[in-house]
């Protein structure tokens, strides 16, 4: 799903610079002469974001591979654009490419890049998580496009003060009792609006549409032949009148995640919970500095959802394929997944290290000293398997622009089905 304002934050959480070894004239990725020679110098090319400080990596791997020189390009305003042009014309693509969960289903063409299941891929899958791997893989996971860098299992902050004002408990454990289903979830914001005043959480669409929706089974706009299912599944309207209803009932604060109201309600407490990945908690920080302690972090209702992540993928026109492969898997391997939690905080795809003692003692003192590094591994282990086939865009956005009407008082039922027909309007040209 393109959370167009999160991505730019989401893209930063997405990891990697890559490059590699080898001098070929060929696309085969067992031919290559660096794996003849591993003194030829290269040069490989890897198209970022504006990603976290992966220096460190970079450097290592270089150190340990002295042939090897990293051109890392970063373009954030025309990344996606420039690789659609390359790919489309046959020339100019680099060596590796980074793309987000919501934007790999528009590149998922396997004209466009190497099946990384040649390389030996499917050997890694045991390594990460069932959710994140198969987003980046065809639906019957023939053909490999990428391999998973961080990821964005969701938890829920909650306002400590609107809790003990309302009369609630305050122990994240308790209140993940409370919040555990989206019916006991609703219980206590009518409870919170009627102690307190204050809603239930930010808005219709990012407090509720959009996690609920997430939960709603693998396909769920489409179909696994990408037939739009948006108004025959069941799902899909649930999660529309489960926002509605919250709506209604005053219970969304009508600041969007990201707004500038948004921000001045994390400090302020406009709204009593937020469902947060972990990347989010970075932008709590940095945008609510004044709210540290006031806000603490329990589980989800119904489990939880996957929000950010990206993926490496190595488009066919790279030359050094194989080479390019060999980065990849060094470079997204636990460890240095894990690595890169430590000194940059991106959340893993990989659980095996969940165990490690930088999880295992985690806690975030700006959270009320929540144990984050317990909470977001059991949340990914509870991510639910989402459409990576088809591409969400265009009703994603859709629903972002309409649920603020009904927010404002506009007809539910009349705004569904303009909703609906809109959106198979613009599908179908």
């Amino acid at each position: 799903m393109e959370m167009k304002r999160p991505f730019t934050m989401l893209l930063a959480a997405g990891l990697l610079a890559g490059s590699l070894a080898a001098c070929s004239s060929s696309n085969d990725p067992s031919s290559s002469e660096t794996s003849q020679n591993t003194n030829t110098p290269v040069k490989l090319t890897y198209w970022n974001t504006n990603g976290p400080g992966l220096d460190g990596l970079i450097k290592q791997y270089q150190d340990e591979n002295k042939n090897i020189t990293l051109d890392v390009q970063i373009d954030e305003a025309n990344h996606k654009q420039n690789l659609l042009t390359a790919l489309s014309a046959g020339s100019g693509a680099p060596d590796i490419v980074i793309l987000t969960v919501d934007d790999i289903p528009q590149f998922k063409k396997e004209d466009y890049f190497y099946n990384l299941k040649d390389f030996g891929a499917d050997e890694l899958q045991k390594d990460y998580l069932d959710s994140r791997w198969k987003q980046g893989t065809s639906a019957d996971g023939s053909f490999i496009f990428g391999i998973p860098t961080d990821s964005g299992p969701m938890a829920m902050m909650y306002r400590i003060e609107l809790f003990e004002q309302a009369g609630l408990p305050t122990d994240r454990e308790e209140v993940s009792k409370l919040a555990a289903t989206w019916d006991g979830y609703v219980k206590l914001g009518e409870t919170i609006k009627e102690k307190t005043g204050k809603p239930l959480t930010t808005d219709a669409f990012f407090g509720a549409f959009l996690p609920k929706i997430q939960q709603g089974g693998e396909f769920t706009f489409f179909d696994k032949d990408g037939h739009l299912t948006m108004d025959t599944n069941p799902a899909v309207k649930e999660a529309w009148d489960f926002s509605v209803k919250l709506a209604q009932a005053g219970l969304t604060a009508q600041q969007p995640d990201f707004s500038n109201d948004w921000k001045v309600g994390l400090d302020t407490g406009d709204f009593a919970t937020m469902f947060a990945p972990p990347w989010m908690l970075g932008l709590v920080k940095q945008n609510a500095p004044n709210a540290k302690g006031k806000w603490d972090v329990a589980m989800m209702p119904g489990g939880s959802a996957n929000w950010g992540g990206s993926f490496l993928l190595i488009p066919k026109q790279s030359k050094h394929a194989k080479e390019a492969y060999a980065f990849i898997k060094w470079v997204l391997a636990p460890e240095q997944q894990l690595a890169v939690y430590e000194t940059n905080g991106n959340f893993p795809s990989t659980p095996s290290v969940y165990k490690d003692e930088a999880f295992t003692t985690k806690k975030d003192d700006f959270f009320n000293g929540a144990p984050v590094g317990e909470i977001y591994p059991k949340a990914a282990e509870q991510v639910t398997l989402m459409d990576s086939i088809n591409n969400w865009t265009t009703i994603t956005s859709e629903i972002e622009q309409q649920l603020p009407n009904v927010e404002k008082g506009a007809d539910p039922e009349k705004t569904w089905a303009e909703l609906v027909s809109k959106v198979k309007s613009t599908l179908a040209r």
